[in-house]
C-alpha cells in the first residue's frame, strides 16, 4: 500500500537561482531563502551586451560565465533558473475580452513586428493583464518580445550547463518585482497609491506609472548618457522626468541606477520634485545591499545588487506582473512547490509530477471504467445496441463539434483583420516627425537635410549654435513621438567658412556669420535611427556637391542669417 505523507513542516522548499543580465553590471546569480528574507549567495560575471543589435554580445562567454558561476556558488546540476534579460521590446494593447491565447497571440506578434529588431527576426512573446482603464470591457495586456533565434540560443547553453530553465523575461516586470521583494512598495500597494519609478541604464531612462499593484503605463527614453558631459547627463535627465511628473499625483518617486555613470541619490537631490523620492542605486556608489545577505558573501558585490536580479528569484510575486516567455514551453517548469515524504523517500513535488501524477491516476481511473464496461457487456449482451446508439451519438456529438470550431476559427480570423487594420490606422509616427520641421525646432536650429521613409527610418542633419539647442530639438523630436528609437548618432564642431568640409550651400549659411574662430563654435549633428542619410557628391565635371533631389526634403536657408532668427544669441550675431 502506498504511503503518502505530507509533512509540510519538515520540508524543505527548493529555491529557484535568478540570474539577471545588466549591461555594464554583468551575469547576475542570485539564491534567495523567502522564508528568512535573506540572500544566501550571489555572484557575479562580466558578460557584455550588444545595444545596437539588443542581445548578448558573445554566447560563448556567456556560457563560460554561467559555468563559473555554477563552479564558485555550488550551484548543483538540474536546478532551477529563472533568466532576466535587458528590455528589447515592451508595450500595452487592448484586446477583446474574449479573445483566445492564440489569438492574442498572433495579436501581439503582428505589433511587434513593425519595431525595427522584429523586421527580420522573428519575436517570441510573453504578457499578462494589466489594470483596465474606467469604463472599458476590453482586456489590457502588457508585453514584452525577444529574438526568437537569441532564445533559442540562451536556451540551448543553460540546458548544455545542466540548468532546467524555468522563464525567461523583461528586465523591467522583474525590477517592479523586485521593489516588492525588498518591502520598498509596500505602502504604496496598501494605500492603493499612485507612485512612479525611474530606471536608469547606459543607453536610455523608463518611466513606470503605477497605481497600488497596478501597472497603468511605461515609457523608455533613450538618452546616450556617454555622449554627454555628466552635468549635461543630470540635466537632462532631470529636465525631461520634471517635465514628464509636472501635474502628476504620485505620492512617491523611487529613482534606480544601474549605471556607473549616474548616481541616483546625487539626482534625487538636483530633482525638482516635491514629494518622497527613494534613491536606489545599483552601481559603484551603492553603500549597503538591498536586502540582508550571507555574511559569507563578498558584499562589495551584494551592494550592487539589481532589482531585476531580485525580481528573477521571486516569479510568483503577489506583484502579478510576470512576462515569462517560457510559460507555455512543456519543458519549463516553475520549480519545486514542495518535498514530500512518499514510501519513505523525500520526493520533489513539481509541476511535472502533479501532471505526471494527475495522468497516471486517469489512466488507473479509465482501466478500472473500462472493466466495469467489460464485464457489464458479457453479463448482459442486450446492452450492444444500446451502446451502438450511444457511439451513433457520440459521432453526432463530434460532428457538431466540428462544425462549431470551423465557425469559431472564422469568427477569429475576421476579429484579427479589425485588429491588424486598427493597428495600422493608428500609426501616427511619420506625420507627427513631419510637424516638428514647422513647430518644434529652436531658434538657434537650422536643418540642412531631412530624411523619412514610411515615418520609421529618419536621418535629419543640421547646425547650431550649441549643444544645449541640439538636445532642445532632439528633446521635441522625442516628445512628438516617444515610441521611436532616433538617436543622436553625430556630433561635431565646425567653423571652417572655406566651403571645403561643407557643400556651397552650407558654406555660404556660415559665411554669412560673424564668427571669431578662435572663440566661437558652431556645431553640426546627425539624429537618427538608420544607417541613411543623403550625402553630397562631385558631379565629375567641376566637384560641385549634387543630390538626389527626390531624397531632400529641407535645404540649407538661403537668406542671410538675420532673416532667419529673430533673436540671435550672444555668442554669434549674424554678420551686417
Amino acid at each position: 500500500m502506498f504511503n503518502f505523507n505530507f509533512n509540510f513542516t519538515e520540508n524543505k522548499k527548493q529555491n529557484i537561482v535568478g540570474f539577471s543580465l545588466v549591461p555594464g553590471l554583468g551575469l547576475e546569480a542570485v539564491v534567495f531563502d523567502k522564508t528568512k528574507g535573506i540572500v544566501t549567495n550571489y555572484g557575479r560575471k562580466k558578460v557584455d551586451y550588444n545595444f545596437s543589435q539588443r542581445n548578448v554580445q558573445n554566447y560563448g562567454q556567456l556560457k563560460n560565465a554561467l559555468i563559473e558561476l555554477m563552479d564558485e556558488m555550488k550551484i548543483p546540476p538540474k536546478s532551477y533558473a529563472y533568466l532576466v534579460l535587458p528590455n528589447v521590446f515592451f508595450d500595452f494593447i487592448e484586446i477583446a475580452s474574449d479573445t483566445s491565447d492564440s489569438g492574442i497571440e498572433v495579436a501581439l506578434t503582428s505589433t511587434s513586428e513593425e519595431f525595427y529588431i522584429f523586421k527580420k527576426e522573428e519575436p517570441v512573446i510573453g504578457w499578462c493583464d494589466v489594470a483596465n482603464p474606467m469604463g472599458t470591457t476590453q482586456r489590457r495586456l502588457a508585453y514584452s518580445a525577444f529574438q526568437k533565434s537569441d532564445i533559442d540560443e540562451i536556451k540551448e547553453i543553460f540546458a548544455s550547463v545542466g540548468l532546467q530553465l524555468a522563464g525567461i523575461e523583461t528586465a523591467y516586470s522583474a525590477t517592479l518585482r523586485g521593489l516588492n521583494l525588498v518591502g520598498l512598495i509596500k505602502d504604496a500597494i496598501l494605500m492603493n497609491s499612485t507612485w512612479s519609478a525611474l530606471l536608469i541604464n547606459t543607453n536610455s531612462y523608463t518611466i513606470f506609472q503605477m497605481e497600488g499593484k497596478n501597472l497603468l503605463d511605461c515609457n523608455e527614453v533613450p538618452l546616450a548618457i556617454r555622449s554627454f558631459s555628466t552635468e549635461e547627463a543630470y540635466d537632462a535627465i532631470v529636465s525631461n522626468v520634471s517635465q514628464l511628473l509636472s501635474g502628476s499625483t504620485i505620492s512617491q518617486l523611487y529613482i534606480i541606477s544601474q549605471t556607473d555613470e549616474i548616481s541616483a541619490e546625487a539626482l534625487k537631490k538636483i530633482m525638482q520634485f516635491d514629494r518622497e523620492i527613494i534613491a536606489i542605486d545599483s552601481n559603484k556608489y551603492s553603500k549597503k545591499s538591498l536586502l540582508e545577505v550571507s555574511r559569507a558573501l563578498d558584499f562589495n558585490q551584494a551592494n550592487s545588487m539589481s532589482l531585476s536580479a531580485l525580481g528573477a528569484v521571486d516569479p510568483k510575486s503577489d506583484l502579478d506582473i510576470n512576462l515569462n516567455i517560457l510559460n507555455k514551453d512543456p519543458n519549463a517548469s516553475m520549480g519545486v512547490y514542495f518535498v514530500a515524504n512518499i514510501l519513505g523517500r523525500p520526493t520533489e513535488i513539481t509541476q511535472q509530477y502533479v501532471q505526471s501524477l494527475a495522468i497516471g491516476l486517469c489512466a488507473i481511473f479509465l482501466l478500472v471504467f473500462g472493466l466495469i464496461i467489460g464485464a457489464s457487456i458479457g453479463l448482459n449482451a442486450s446492452q450492444e445496441s444500446q451502446i451502438s446508439d450511444l457511439k451513433q451519438e457520440i459521432k453526432m456529438i463530434d460532428q457538431k463539434i466540428t462544425a462549431l470550431e470551423k465557425v469559431e476559427i472564422k469568427e477569429e480570423e475576421i476579429d484579427m483583420t479589425e485588429i491588424i487594420d486598427q493597428v495600422a490606422g493608428d500609426n501616427v509616427t511619420a506625420i507627427n516627425f513631419y510637424d516638428s520641421i514647422s513647430s518644434d525646432i529652436p531658434k538657434n536650429v537650422w536643418l540642412t537635410r531631412y530624411y523619412n521613409k514610411s515615418g520609421t527610418q529618419l536621418a535629419i542633419r543640421g547646425i547650431a549654435e550649441s549643444i544645449v539647442d541640439i538636445y532642445e530639438y532632439y528633446k521635441n523630436l522625442r516628445i512628438v513621438s516617444p515610441q521611436s528609437d532616433i538617436k543622436l548618432t553625430e556630433l561635431k564642431v565646425i567653423t571652417d567658412t572655406t566651403g571645403e568640409n561643407e557643400d556651397e550651400d552650407v558654406s555660404k549659411f556660415i559665411s554669412g556669420l560673424a564668427i571669431d574662430k578662435d572663440v566661437d563654435r558652431l556645431y553640426s549633428f546627425v539624429i537618427s535611427n538608420t544607417d541613411f542619410i543623403v550625402e553630397p557628391k562631385a558631379d565629375g565635371k567641376d566637384n560641385k556637391p549634387v543630390y538626389n533631389e527626390s531624397d531632400i526634403i529641407v535645404k540649407p536657408p538661403k537668406a542671410p542669417l538675420e532673416e532667419q532668427v529673430e533673436q540671435p544669441s550672444q555668442q554669434m550675431r549674424p554678420a551686417r
